[in-house]
């Protein structure tokens, strides 16, 4: 992406700072977002997981499956745990170790660069170097994993919709199967 023709934006006026940190703030929000309903969508598919388990224990509604639907259990079964794994890979935090170490000489907006520097010497490196590039590149870095995180939840929720609604047609078919 280019900036408009004719725009330019001088580095050291405050408005291109405070734009800037207003679009990192804005991703902080957005992935404090993500993280949260990935956190509702696995405590609601690790219940469903408990719930379908539960229901399978002898003189329960999964304990005698009739026809197929032994298959309807175990896709929808497979479904949450898939859907709570994608929740999970959502909250695991990327600290990315040795690369950040290594990149750390020459980084300090992420906190996993910083660990690594002495405050004197930050002190001097902010002082001395232009932080916009930095910041830039802090903000699409962030763009990215913001994007998967969401994309994650999104799987996470659509796996988890289709686990559960197969374990309801399951559920139904053997209720009714036993009913008669």
């Amino acid at each position: 992406m280019t900036p408009r023709p004719g725009a330019k934006a001088n580095p050291t006026d405050p408005k291109t700072w405070d734009t800037a940190w207003r679009i990192h703030a804005v991703q902080m929000d957005w992935t404090n977002s993500v993280d949260a309903k990935a956190s509702f969508a696995f405590a609601i598919e690790s219940a469903a997981i408990a719930t379908a388990v539960g229901l399978s224990t002898s003189d329960r509604l999964f304990s005698a499956l009739p026809g197929f639907t032994p298959l309807l259990y175990w896709s929808g079964l497979v479904l949450l745990m898939v859907g709570a794994g994608f929740a999970a890979a959502v909250v695991t935090p990327r600290l990315r170790g040795r690369l950040s170490q290594a990149e750390s000489s020459t980084n300090f907006i992420y906190f996993g660069h910083v660990r690594n520097w002495n405050a004197s010497e930050l002190e001097s490196a902010l002082r001395a170097n232009d932080l916009l590039p930095q910041l830039a590149r802090q903000i699409t870095v962030m763009a990215s994993i913001a994007w998967k995180k969401h994309l994650r939840v999104q799987w996470s929720l659509w796996s988890a919709t289709l686990g559960g609604l197969s374990l309801i047609v399951c559920g139904l078919i053997s209720s009714f199967w036993s009913a008669n």
